[in-house]
């Protein structure tokens, strides 16, 4: 019995070392597996870190080559106070399909429309045309000036062109003096007033109907 029993118990014992060799080959496939995922999550994360500062870098203009163009002269100048009520004393900017400036002197004597626009602005693209029809309505009594900002030169130029407007154009690539007057959104509009005087910072995008109201408004024209 004694002989008999000795096989069972050395089966038993093989059977128990192989479970605990299955066991442990599973532990450390399951570890394998946990490993495994970490780094892959860690990879995602960053992924996603890069991405962000990718977006945030584009955003804020400090992306390598935002840097090499900020220490280049951007050709704008502006002075006075740019909001409602204040008075714009001063501003230059370069043309948008020339060589040449756009200087506020020029307009001073007359109602002046300011409009700012960009090809990833789809409210800009809709109200060119309707910027457009009251600029012929108006003819010589009221000027307009479409400024693009923040907006590569050629694509400005393809939209004035596709869009069909004819009043002068400048642009103001770093959207520097859009900011200095109080721009936060796009498209926005700015009436002056003969002499400088700031009527109406509008934000938003207008209609012909509504443009020709504001002109009524602050400069009593009717087209």
């Amino acid at each position: 019995m004694t002989g008999r029993g000795r096989p069972a118990a050395n089966a038993r014992g093989r059977d128990v070392g192989a479970e605990a060799e299955a066991k442990r080959a599973r532990r450390a496939v399951a570890k394998a597996e946990r490993e495994r995922r970490g780094r892959r999550a860690r990879l995602v994360s960053r992924g996603k870190v890069a991405a962000f500062v990718l977006v945030l870098a584009a955003a804020t203009g400090v992306l390598a080559v935002g840097l090499v163009r900020d220490v280049q002269p951007s050709g704008v100048a502006f002075a006075g106070d740019l909001r409602r009520g204040g008075t714009l004393e001063e501003l230059r900017l370069p043309q948008l399909e020339s060589d040449g400036v756009v200087e506020y002197a020029d307009y001073a004597d007359r109602p002046l429309v300011i409009n700012f626009f960009a090809s990833w602005c789809p409210f800009c693209i809709a109200e060119m045309p309707d910027f457009e029809r009251v600029h012929r309505l108006l003819g010589d009594e009221v000027t307009f000036l479409g400024i693009s900002q923040s907006d590569p030169r050629s694509a400005s130029i393809d939209l004035a062109r596709e869009t069909g407007i004819t009043y002068d154009t400048a642009i103001d690539e770093r959207g520097e003096f859009f900011r200095a007057a109080g721009g936060q959104g796009m498209p926005t509009t700015i009436f002056v007033r003969p002499g400088g005087e700031i009527a109406e910072v509008w934000v938003g995008p207008l209609t012909a109907d509504a443009l020709q109201e504001l002109v009524a408004e602050h400069f009593g024209l009717i087209a």
